[in-house]
């Protein structure tokens, strides 16, 4: 039980940081469409059921679906808030009529 624990944190760690540094590289510039995020997310979703294909258990490629979907929805969650609060700021900000 403890090598199948490992083997899969390892694969989850590094899942997670793939999906993280795509993403954050998809968006390395300011982050201003709240579309193109969510498609973005959509497509690693996707991508995480599939896996990493060096991950050949079972409990590796589980491992490398999960950390990569955490990611994915992490990074959602980071930056919808950001998004949210830009546009709440837009919103208070006098209008020049």
């Amino acid at each position: 039980m403890k090598r199948e624990f490992k083997q899969y944190r390892f694969a989850w760690i590094e899942a997670n940081n793939i999906a993280r540094a795509r993403l954050e590289s998809q968006f390395k510039d300011k982050l201003d469409d709240f579309a193109k995020l969510e498609r973005a997310i959509e497509r690693e979703l996707a991508e995480a059921t599939k896996g990493v294909p060096w991950r050949k258990s079972e409990v590796e490629q589980r491992g490398s679906r999960d950390g990569a979907r955490m990611a994915a929805l992490e990074f959602f969650w980071a930056h919808r808030q950001e998004l949210q609060r830009e546009s709440f700021a837009t919103a208070a900000e006098p209008s020049s009529l």
